[in-house]
């Protein structure tokens, strides 16, 4: 036979076995009310022997707090197969950890709003897209709110904390511009995207600065099917047969244009050069390997986490619209022509290669 299920000891049950009212063990339990330390250290005795933990539901009635924050991404469930996310999620977890804390990951339909709201006390907006309704609607409920990348101009101003962006890409490009790379491509997410927004400004700078043309192709965030991709960057590299360097943002364009680059049969890492914003292992499995910048994912949940703290304990210290970015990292590979020292690149001095077998500079 199985056993019975442990009945859950109640404040009720405290009370009764330190001789007070429930009002009372609650104000010694929590540190309220005007007791004797006797009684407070009685009750606490009565609670240790018994087991009895708080409900979390109860305790926030009183204190207002929930003692947990949410995480929202537009797509939970379809983001997790993505390195990526299970790493942001780490370094929020640890940090929620440090203040017994829960995180909660809220449930997601961007085109579908909310019945409630989520029982917590702040909330992270993962890579906020300006058309995804739930969104926008945790940004409304008046709770803390710290966005996980740039917000796209037509969303309410929060804290945010993104990856330098800039820093990264323009190192890819400096690289660019040394090997004479002189008809560039940006693959990169609409203007529902902030970290498309950013990506934007970065290369649109640069062609302006070098007196480039800018080729762009826009694609919606968050699609995860390179063959979905190919065929359009194929085209482009057909109507555009001067391409001869391709910025992807993403896993999906990334690999899509390497598809795309040997359907219309040239050679990447030879006469057209490759590199993705966001670095993923499977870059590495293919060939030629493809330079991407390396996202600090574990800093930016972690500091997403701490920032969404400092905001719960100081309410007033929260300035809308602030940005807080972390270095990202470029690892060089044999889409733009071989291995190359950062230092190099970021010192303004001359730039070193470790060529790779049988394969040139663009």
């Amino acid at each position: 036979m199985a056993g019975k299920r442990p009945t859950r000891v109640t404040l009720k049950d405290v009370a009764r076995a330190a001789s007070v009212s429930i009002g009372t063990a609650s104000d010694a339990l929590s540190g309220r009310g005007r007791l004797s330390n006797q009684t407070r250290i009685r009750v606490a005795q009565a609670a240790a022997d018994l087991g009895y933990v708080a409900s979390a539901l109860g305790k926030g009635l009183r204190t207002g707090r929930t003692n947990a924050i949410g995480i929202h991404h537009q797509d939970a469930i379809g983001a997790l197969s993505m390195p990526y996310v299970p790493e942001f999620l780490a370094g929020a977890i640890e940090v929620a950890q440090r203040h017994d804390y829960d995180l909660t990951v809220l449930s997601s339909n961007w085109a579908a709003p909310r019945r409630t709201v989520p029982w917590v006390d702040g909330v992270i907006i993962m890579d906020p897209i300006g058309d995804d309704l739930r969104a926008r609607e945790l940004m409304t409920y008046g709770l803390p709110v710290v966005a996980g990348e740039h917000l796209p101009e037509n969303m309410p101003d929060c804290q945010v904390v993104a990856a330098d962006h800039r820093e990264a890409v323009n190192r890819i490009l400096r690289l660019v511009t040394d090997q004479g790379g002189h008809r560039p491509l940006l693959i990169c997410p609409d203007r529902n995207s902030g970290w498309g927004d950013e990506l934007r400004r970065v290369f649109s700078d640069w062609c302006s600065r070098e007196q480039l043309p800018e080729h762009l192709l826009e694609v919606r965030f968050a699609e995860y099917d390179p063959e979905q991709l190919r065929p359009r960057i194929e085209a482009e590299l057909k109507a555009h047969p001067e391409i001869d360097f391709i910025l992807a943002a993403s896993l999906s364009s990334a690999l899509g244009a390497l598809r795309a680059i040997e359907g219309v049969g040239r050679i990447t890492g030879t006469d057209i050069g490759l590199a993705c914003c966001a670095d993923d292992p499977s870059l590495t499995e293919v060939s030629p390997q493809v330079t991407a910048v390396a996202l600090p994912a574990r800093a930016l949940g972690a500091a997403c986490a701490e920032r969404l703290f400092q905001m719960l304990d100081d309410p007033e210290a929260a300035e809308a619209g602030s940005v807080r970015t972390l270095p990202a990292q470029v690892n060089f590979r044999e889409s733009t022509g071989g291995e190359v020292s950062s230092k190099d690149l970021s010192s303004g001095g001359g730039i070193r290669r470790e060529q790779t077998a049988n394969r040139s500079g663009m």
